[in-house]
Order: C-alpha cells, then sequence, then structure tokens
C-alpha cells in the first residue's frame, strides 16, 4: 500500500509546479501582446519596402546597371555552377526553452534545407512571391486564422532564380512553377559542411549548431524575445560585406512565421541573390511609373541595404511572437495537466487513506470479537 505522506509530498510538488507553470504563462502572455503589436506594426512598413523594390526594380529594365546583390538569371546559373561560394543561413530560434516545439521546427526546416540532397521533384513560387503574408497574415495577427496552410514537408529546390524554391500549398489549391531550370544544392558529399556558413539567432540555435560542427560566423544571444533593429541592421550589414566580396554566393533566412496566437510554422526568405528576372514577372502589371528624385539608380543603392535589414528584422518580430505565442500554449497545457494530476493524486490519496481506515476497523472489530 502507498505511503500518505509519499502522496501528500507529491501532490505539494505537483501544486508548487503548477504555480510556477501558471506564472510563466501569464508572463509570456502580457510579453505576447507587446510582440504581437511590433509585429503588427512593422506588417505595413515591410509590404511598403517590398512595394517600392518592385517598381525601382520596373523602372530598372533595359538599363544597363550593374550591383554585387542584383543578379540576372543566367549569370545565378553561371555562378551556381562553378560554386565559387559557400551558403550563408541566418537562423532564428529561442534564447529559453520551455516553449513547445517553437526551436525544435526551426532546426528540422534547417536540416532539411541545408542537407538537401536534390532528389525532391517539385518545384514551386519563388520566395520573393510571398504576398500571402501581406493579404492574408495581417488579419492573421489580429487573431483570424489564415485560410493558407503551408505542407508541412516543405520541398527544397535551387531554382534557376536564386534562393531556395518552396512548395507552397493552400486549402484552395496549390501553385507551382515549373518552367525554370532547376540547379540543386549538391550537399551529399561528405565535406558540405565546409561550403555552409551560419548567423545564429537564440542560444538555442548556437548550442544545436554548433554540437553538429557546422561553422558559425555569428551568434546573438539575449534578443530573441525582444529583437531590435540594430541587431538586424549588423547581420544585415555583415551579409552584404560578405556578399560583395564573394565570400558567400547565396543567403537564406530560417525563422518561424507567426500565423496566430495558436499557430506559427517555419519559414524561409531568400535574401541575396536579387534577380532582375522574378521582379520584372511580378511587375508586369504595373501601369503607373513614377518620377525618382535625385534618380532612380541612387534610390536603388540607397534603398537595398534596408530592404534587406527590414526583411530580417521582420523575421526577427515574426520569431518573437511565435516564441512567445508556443511558450504561452505550453505553460497553460502545463499548468492543465498539473490540475488534472493534482486531481487524480488527491483521488488516490483518499482512497488509500478509506483502506487505511477500513483496516483498522476491520482491526479493532477482530480484536474485540478476541476478547469475547
Amino acid at each position: 500500500m502507498a505511503n500518505l505522506q509519499h502522496i501528500r509530498r507529491r501532490i505539494k510538488s505537483v501544486k508548487n509546479i503548477q504555480k510556477i507553470t501558471n506564472a510563466m504563462d501569464m508572463i509570456a502572455r502580457s510579453r505576447f501582446n507587446a510582440a504581437r503589436e511590433a509585429l503588427l506594426s512593422n506588417v505595413p512598413y515591410v509590404a511598403k519596402t517590398k512595394e517600392i523594390m518592385r517598381r525601382v526594380m520596373s523602372q530598372m529594365r533595359g538599363q544597363e546597371y550593374e550591383h554585387p546583390f542584383i543578379k540576372t538569371r543566367n549569370e545565378l546559373i553561371a555562378e551556381q555552377q562553378e560554386g565559387a561560394g559557400k551558403f550563408l543561413f541566418i537562423v532564428i530560434a529561442s534564447d529559453n526553452g520551455l516553449a513547445g516545439s517553437f526551436s525544435s521546427n526551426v532546426f528540422k526546416a534547417a536540416h532539411d534545407t541545408i542537407e538537401y540532397d536534390g532528389t525532391s521533384e517539385n518545384s514551386s513560387l519563388d520566395d520573393d512571391d510571398d504576398e500571402n503574408f501581406h493579404r492574408k497574415n495581417f488579419d492573421a495577427l489580429k487573431g483570424v486564422k489564415p485560410t493558407g496552410k503551408r505542407t508541412p514537408k516543405q520541398q527544397r529546390q535551387m531554382s534557376a532564380t536564386g534562393g531556395i524554391a518552396r512548395a507552397t500549398s493552400h486549402q484552395g489549391g496549390g501553385t507551382s512553377s515549373g518552367k525554370n531550370l532547376a540547379v540543386t544544392r549538391e550537399y551529399n558529399d561528405a565535406d558540405y559542411i565546409d561550403g555552409i556558413e551560419l548567423i545564429t539567432v537564440g542560444r538555442k540555435a548556437t548550442t544545436h549548431f554548433r554540437q553538429r560542427g557546422y561553422n558559425i560566423i555569428k551568434s546573438y544571444h539575449g534578443i530573441s524575445e525582444r529583437p531590435q533593429y540594430k541587431y538586424a541592421k549588423e547581420i544585415s550589414d555583415l551579409v552584404m560585406d560578405r556578399f560583395a566580396s564573394g565570400e558567400i554566393i547565396d543567403v537564406t533566412l530560417i525563422y518561424n512565421q507567426f500565423k496566430s496566437a495558436i499557430s506559427c510554422a517555419p519559414d524561409e526568405v531568400t535574401l541575396l541573390p536579387i534577380v532582375t528576372d522574378d521582379y520584372a514577372k511580378s511587375s508586369a502589371n504595373l501601369k503607373e511609373e513614377y518620377i525618382y528624385e535625385p534618380d532612380v539608380v541612387t534610390l536603388l543603392d540607397k534603398f537595398l541595404p534596408r530592404r534587406i535589414a527590414t526583411r530580417i528584422y521582420g523575421a526577427m518580430l515574426h520569431s518573437a511572437a511565435s516564441e512567445l505565442s508556443s511558450r504561452m500554449n505550453a505553460m497553460n497545457n502545463a499548468t492543465d495537466n498539473a490540475q488534472e494530476l493534482v486531481g487524480r493524486l488527491n483521488l488516490f490519496y483518499n482512497k488509500v487513506r478509506q483502506a487505511g481506515i477500513t483496516n483498522e476497523i476491520n482491526e479493532i472489530v477482530g480484536g474485540a470479537n478476541a476478547l469475547e
């Protein structure tokens, strides 16, 4: 028979854990509101920078313009085939645990991309055609459940337009562009890690990839829940310097995209290179032409660094909101489970106590009968 004192100690221990998880739930909930408001405030700015980028690139059609960040499709194909540079990945995770599967989902998506062996047969939309975020997720941030849903196993394929293309399916049916010539990343060889560099945000990401032998050139800790633009600017400056020098030929950003208070999913953004052919397609329907001052070339030179930093900062805000919502849900579930466990332990305690009382009564009755 179980010891009553042992059961009481276990009930007390579970109640203490319940208090801790409940407190963490309330803290995460209060921080989540601030993180969501910051993300909501940044959404229109990101959308406007994308629109400006599209219009500026449309004005550049037919002009002779060279920039280390901008490439044509043919230039990108030749560069990928030469293999003269490394691939850089920016992975954004959390500093602390107790957030459910938040970090593990990012790590799984990162490994699926980094260790891609070129066996996927599907090709898909370019990263820069991610209008679903601006068109749908703005309402999702306010608590409206988004209509689109990303497939759990996204297909990894390097397309001729640069970066990583991914298969995105929606409830209304997925679309794909199979016309692009595919140039896959070949990481089947044993030394594929030598061609990979990482920038990590969050202690979990740093620890995870460092233990697996990846080359982490820069890491940021203590900012996962409260990102600041200055860190995004620092990352963008580092990325642009290495890309301009030719040390890296592709920059991919991997993070958790916030969808709602109960949903987030890993997402990838190809930061560099920027392919003129893609913007030519996306800007084909733009009929208005603006007059830029001082001129479109000067504007583009000044705007590109800000655009890259904005996208990194937007990803950090998405990750912060996703982390806090995941922790909030995980701690809420832990509190409910603790409450349920306390109820079962109390029931078991009462059964054991009742059984002990019954045995004592039986002993007393037996002793009385023996005296007669």
